[in-house]
C-alpha cells in the first residue's frame, strides 16, 4: 500500500476491517483474534514461549497468560512483543473481536509499504470478514500507478502523431 505522500490522491489510505455479525445460543460470545502490520514489523508478532525456545507463541489464551506473555486482558487477541510500540515501523494493532457485536476496524496507512491482515477463529466457530484495501489515488491496482506517468505521455504522443 502506498502512503499518501508517495502518489497524492484525494483520500487518505487504510484499510477497513469487517467482521460479519454472528448469532448464537445463549451467552456464547465467540471470538476471533485480528492482527494488521507492516511486514517488516512480523518480527513483533507472538513471543518466545522460553528464552531458549525456538517456536513462538502467537495467540494470547490461559496458558500464555500464566506464562505471563500476555495478561487477562488480552486474551483472544494476538501477542506482541514488549517492545513494539518503540521499535516497530508502523503501529501493530491486534484486538479480540467479540462476534456478536462486531465493530469495524479502520487502520491509517501512514508509510508505504506491504501490510498484513491475520485473523484466528479462537472460539473455534466460522466466521466472515470483508477486508477493503483503499489506496489514496482510488481504485487502480498498486502495481500499476507507477506506470500511469508513462501511460499519460503515450497518450500525448498519440494525439500528437494522430494529429
Amino acid at each position: 500500500m502506498y502512503s499518501r505522500n508517495s502518489w497524492g490522491g484525494d483520500v487518505d489510505p487504510f484499510i477497513l476491517t469487517k467482521f460479519e455479525k454472528v448469532g448464537t445460543e445463549g451467552d456464547a460470545d465467540p471470538l476471533v483474534s485480528f492482527v494488521i502490520f507492516e511486514w517488516r514489523d512480523e518480527k513483533y508478532v507472538g513471543k518466545l514461549a522460553t528464552p531458549d525456545s525456538k517456536e513462538r507463541e502467537y495467540i494470547c489464551d490461559d496458558e500464555n497468560v500464566k506464562a505471563q506473555l500476555c495478561n487477562e486482558t488480552e486474551v483472544g487477541a494476538f501477542i506482541l512483543a514488549d517492545n513494539h510500540t518503540d521499535s516497530s515501523r508502523t503501529q501493530v494493532t491486534t484486538n479480540a473481536i467479540h462476534l456478536k457485536d462486531p465493530k469495524a476496524i479502520n487502520y491509517p496507512i501512514k508509510k508505504t509499504g506491504y501490510y498484513c491482515v491475520g485473523t484466528y477463529g479462537y472460539s473455534g466457530k466460522d466466521y466472515k470478514a470483508v477486508v477493503e484495501f483503499r489506496n489514496a489515488y482510488g481504485e487502480l491496482p498498486a502495481a500499476q500507478i507507477a506506470k500511469l506517468p508513462f501511460y499519460g505521455g503515450l497518450a500525448i504522443t498519440y494525439a500528437v502523431i494522430g494529429a
